[in-house]
């Protein structure tokens, strides 16, 4: 069979008008915004209005796909999926007509297996790019409560039933050939696909060879496919014959291998719509690297629950990114596509941009040398940026408002509100951040997600900015994340010359379950980037661990488990620590443009601030290491045998654990903690957070009774890492060793450490030795942000997960020396939290930021789309 390639797409149905907000919607997992739902006066779609509406929307979507690969209307064959036995069997046929006109022809077929089989004819005699849409009309109201639907499926045992919808969906199809003269851009290609007999028996055993036959037709094993597409229809028969029928063709040695994804979950039952949405389904996600969500999924029933365990198979209940193999090689999707009359299965794979690169090999014999130039294809190539619009489709809008004084900030408030009832707010956003001036002396934004909130947020800005002028307040913020402060810290830094944005790297024991796991999406620009820092990048940021795969949803409990279990692991945390300390300054160099001026890591994350800002030439060499690192399985953590031999306590077997150490974080000066620990030498204060708060460390009995002493409340942190303590020291030259790594040429980021409260030099030896120190040394925090604040530092973004830094920052840099002064110098961002989404964090950041003057590229923001021109990149496809 000649190789298909995915080369356009479009869709639209209930409530999302473009291909990014229904992309949108499938990474969510539900439906996204005011969804506007079926009238229940009529169960059809059939006045003539809205019947030349629907063809000329249809017709649209040929256009567009014809327009993005700069072809010709005229030279594109259209096969249009749609039930011709339904009360619309006019409408298809005038919209049929409407696309044949202006089109190479049109047909109208019943099912997606036959349109791919003439598909694969028309390419193979013809060699022209193939439309093939699916379209829905007729929405028959359900019976039970429309809002009562959940965002789940049919094999979940609290399944009650689809909404039906009106939609359709285009896929513009051509061999890889005519995509590669052409210069078209290739989403994904369809490597095989099988169809039963029209009018077969409907069984497991069908489903099951029709899936068995795609795979061998496309040379693909049931191991290599990592998401699979299901129908799972409404028909509860139907979908235990389709999911046994999986079982059985997909069995192997692995469980929770592939994940299980349906469209349904999201659009509802919408016939011939369906079909199709499921295949566009499909190729989003290859082409997007991500696992999208069932949202709404709960668990199989009970009577098959064996079943579903045994099997390969997972239930996403939140989309994931889909991490690049080790081994380089593309990742394969598959959709079992259950019709009226037939099944069909069709195996997809990702089209992964390989780059072409020179390496000069140079070949000493016999005092002579010759150069060698060898070719080469290099993986995750920084070419191969996988735009999406899921940013600019959201309803949330930033609305930044500027001016050189109060009068002028008013004004254009009260411009923005003459404009709410005739213009979008989205527009009114673009329009705003089109005007934008960073030499205006002050900035407000507003964030809101309806034209009703926005009036809002106007009503409260005029009342807040005026508070702030008047000096009764700081600065001015709503519960939404709406932002203004006439004192931007950025433009008081100290030295004219630089600006003063810092990056705090915080400790490794703020990992947590799901941590970052929208990043890649919300910022595609990463991908490639970070892809490239290790060989499995999935295993250096411990995706399975952070992204933990189940058949049923994981409780409140079990996630509470799965949290402490990776906070028990110091190697696997430390890695995952790393990692994502490159994601989250990623995102700030690669995307917003910002760079740091000054940067420093708080306990292990002095480690994270070298990898991220990128001053070894090999930072995925630390994967290895710390996965055998001794130091850090075995002395510092798990059997923490340096800790008995300091305390001369006797050796145990590996994998005995003791609670021979724990972390408490209490309310007291390290002056206090010196005098009720004078008698006890199994404790330890290993960190001062602020001058009045600290970490206490050691034997749980010894500093029970310290924390007695001290009369304050301790809260335990579960955490039995026995780092900087002096028992930590016997393990000071395997640290030297072990971060010990070639070093990259210098970078202008100024790095402070806790080991001396010194810049270091971006030297090998210093380097690593620094880490060892900073790593065996007690942390005294507030002593190295005023170090930094002294030296110019003005806005510290704590580069992790959570906000501790920042308000440790706040009070430390309030509280000193009773300097109010240094209050209105500086400013703390947080730009991650703990249950609140990642997009909705990083707006409120954005919005801080830019009050306080710090410059950042927002384009993504109100740009950007899924689809990408014909000819955008060059040699794509190659």
């Amino acid at each position: 069979m000649t190789e298909l390639a995915v080369i356009g797409m479009d869709a639209k149905f209930s409530g999302q008008d473009n291909i990014d907000r229904v992309e949108r919607a499938f990474y969510e997992g539900a439906y996204v915004g005011n969804v506007s739902r079926v009238s229940t006066e009529s169960n059809v779609i059939s006045n003539g209005e809205e019947q030349v509406i629907t063809a000329m929307t249809v017709l649209n979507s040929v256009s567009l796909l014809a327009q993005t690969n700069q072809l010709n209307i005229a030279d594109i064959a259209v096969l249009l999926i749609a039930d011709v036995k339904s009360a619309d069997d006019q409408l298809v046929v005038q919209i049929a007509s409407a696309i044949e006109k202006q089109c190479a022809s049109c047909v109208v077929i019943a099912d997606l297996g036959q349109a791919l089989n003439q598909v694969a004819d028309l390419v193979n005699n013809q060699d022209c790019p193939v439309a093939v849409i699916g379209m829905n009309n007729s929405v028959n109201l359900s019976r039970h409560d429309l809002e009562s639907v959940t965002a789940t499926i049919s094999f979940d045992e609290t399944f009650n039933g689809y909404n039906n919808v009106a939609g359709f969906a285009s896929l513009l199809i051509a061999s890889t050939a005519f995509a590669n003269a052409k210069q078209c851009y290739i989403y994904a290609n369809i490597k095989g696909f099988a169809q039963s007999g029209v009018n077969a028996q409907f069984n497991v055993g069908n489903i099951s060879d029709t899936a068995k036959t795609a795979l061998q037709q496309a040379n693909i094993t049931a191991e290599q496919v990592g998401l699979l597409e299901v129908s799972a229809v409404a028909d509860s028969a139907i979908a235990l014959s389709e999911s046994q029928g999986l079982m059985s063709a997909y069995h192997h040695t692995q469980t929770l291998h592939t994940a299980l994804s349906s469209a349904r979950s999201v659009t509802g039952e919408g016939g011939c719509f369906s079909q199709v949405a499921g295949l566009l389904k499909c190729v989003i996600g290859l082409h997007q690297r991500y696992i999208p969500a069932i949202k709404d999924w709960q668990q199989p029933s009970d009577n098959q629950m064996s079943q579903w365990r045994n099997s390969p198979f997972y239930m996403p209940v939140d989309a994931r990114p889909w991490f690049p193999h080790a081994d380089g090689s593309a990742h394969i999707a598959a959709y079992s596509c259950v019709t009226a009359g037939s099944y069909c299965h069709i195996l997809l794979q990702e089209n992964v941009l390989q780059e072409l690169v020179l390496k000069e090999t140079v070949l000493q014999e016999n005092d002579l040398t010759e150069s060698k130039l060898q070719t080469l294809e290099q993986n995750n190539p920084v070419a191969d940026l996988r735009t999406n619009g899921y940013f600019a489709s959201s309803e949330l809008a930033l609305v930044i408002v500027q001016g050189n004084d109060e009068a002028q900030l008013r004004c254009e408030l009260e411009t923005i509100t003459g404009q709410l009832s005739t213009i979008s707010i989205k527009k009114i956003a673009a329009d705003c951040y089109a005007r934008n001036d960073t030499n205006k002396a002050y900035s407000a934004v507003l964030i809101a997600e309806t034209a009703e909130e926005l009036s809002k947020e106007i009503t409260l800005a005029f009342a807040g900015i005026a508070s702030v002028f008047n000096e009764d307040a700081k600065e001015w913020k709503t519960p939404k994340g709406s932002y203004f402060t006439a004192q931007p810290a950025n433009k008081q830094a100290a030295n004219s010359t630089q600006n003063g944005v810092t990056f705090m790297y915080p400790g490794i024991g703020a990992t947590y379950v799901g941590l970052g796991r929208d990043l890649f999406h919300l910022f595609p620009q990463i991908y490639q980037p970070v892809a490239a820092l290790a060989d499995d990048i999935g295993e250096s940021l411990k995706d399975t661990l952070l992204n933990p795969r189940s058949i049923s949803r994981h409780s409140f409990k079990e996630l509470k488990q799965l949290d402490l279990d990776l906070r028990g692991n110091l190697a696997n945390i430390a890695e995952a620590g790393v990692g994502f300390a490159c994601v989250f300054t990623k995102v700030f160099e690669e995307v917003f443009a910002v760079k740091a001026d000054f940067a420093t890591g708080y306990s292990m994350g002095e480690v994270s601030m070298y990898a991220a800002l990128g001053c070894w030439q090999q930072p995925g060499l630390m994967s290895a290491r710390l996965a055998q690192s001794n130091t850090f399985n075995h002395q510092l953590c798990g059997e923490l045998r340096t800790l008995r031999q300091h305390w001369g306590m006797d050796d145990v077997a590996n994998g005995t654990f003791e609670q021979l150490w724990e972390t408490y974080t209490i309310k007291a000066t390290i002056e206090q903690v010196e005098i009720a620990s004078a008698d006890e030498d199994r404790v330890y204060c290993t960190i001062i957070n602020t001058p009045d708060s600290l970490l206490l460390a050691g034997y749980p009995e010894a500093c029970q009774r310290v924390i007695k002493n001290l009369g304050v409340r301790a809260m335990a942190l579960n955490m039995a890492n026995a780092i900087h303590s002096a028992p930590a020291y016997a393990e000071y030259d395997h640290m030297v060793e072990l971060y010990h790594m070639d070093v990259t040429p210098r970078i202008n980021t100024k790095m402070y450490s806790s080991s001396c409260y010194l810049p270091i030099p971006q030297r090998s030896k210093a380097i690593s030795h620094s880490i060892a120190k900073c790593l065996c040394d007690v942390v005294d925090f507030p002593r190295l942000v005023n170090t930094l604040h002294d030296k110019g530092a003005r806005v510290f973004i704590e580069m992790g997960p959570g906000r501790s830094l920042c308000s440790w920052v706040d009070k430390i840099l309030v509280n000193s020396d009773g300097d109010n002064k240094k209050q209105n110098q500086h400013v703390s961002v947080p730009v991650n939290a703990k249950g609140t989404s990642d997009e909705l964090t990083y707006i409120r950041a954005i919005a801080k930021l830019i009050s306080h003057g710090v410059n950042l590229n927002l384009d993504s923001l109100f740009n950007g789309s899924i689809l990408v021109k014909a000819g955008c990149i060059a040699n794509a496809n190659y």
